[in-house]
């Protein structure tokens, strides 16, 4: 193949690449801590791949909102919902939040569930102390089961379910306390 003929191809291929990522999916995704960090990522290629998305945040709303209007810029539809993924009494509430905002996509359900919401935790395991292992519990497995549980009726049949984090990551990595005999 001539370099001519081998830059039009690459080019053609870039096209057709870019075309049929940015070509809209009807497709809408709900992620947990999505104001920052890796969840942010995630909702930021999920809408560059034409995916609408609805976003929460524990309580940071001017970073919610500044991913909403991100989201907007690339052309799609995006909400930001409150959500404190340890308290599982507000689910209910936050659940008619997600069928409101549901209504203002114009559907009732969703296609992609993304827990990511999480809270990093910074003492070492000799230092934990039983309250702050509860709390990490209830938000990174009790709070994702029960939120999960919450929102199955709300996703579509062909839908996903991803178990994503961060928070922990550092923790688990620390090196370990030297043991004495």
């Amino acid at each position: 193949m001539s370099i001519e003929c081998e830059s039009i191809h690459r080019k053609n291929n870039l096209r057709k690449k870019q075309e049929t990522n940015m070509k809209p999916t009807d497709k809408i995704a709900l992620i947990t801590g999505a104001s920052r960090g890796l969840g942010r990522n995630t909702a930021m290629n999920l809408a560059r791949n034409g995916t609408d998305v609805i976003l929460t945040y524990h309580s940071n709303q001017k970073e919610a909102d500044s991913a909403v209007a991100e989201i907007g810029a690339l052309g799609q539809k995006a909400v930001a919902i409150q959500l404190d993924t340890g308290n599982i009494g507000a689910f209910d509430g936050f659940v008619d939040s997600v069928r409101q905002a549901l209504a203002g996509l114009g559907t009732e359900r969703f296609d992609y569930l993304v827990n990511n919401a999480g809270t990093a935790h910074h003492n070492s395991i000799e230092k934990t102390t039983e309250a702050e292992m509860d709390a990490l519990c209830t938000v990174h497995f009790k709070g994702v089961f029960f939120l999960t549980q919450k929102l199955l009726p709300l996703i579509n049949d062909d839908g996903r379910i991803l178990m994503i984090s961060s928070g922990l990551t550092g923790s688990s990595s620390r090196k370990a306390p030297r043991m004495r005999p």
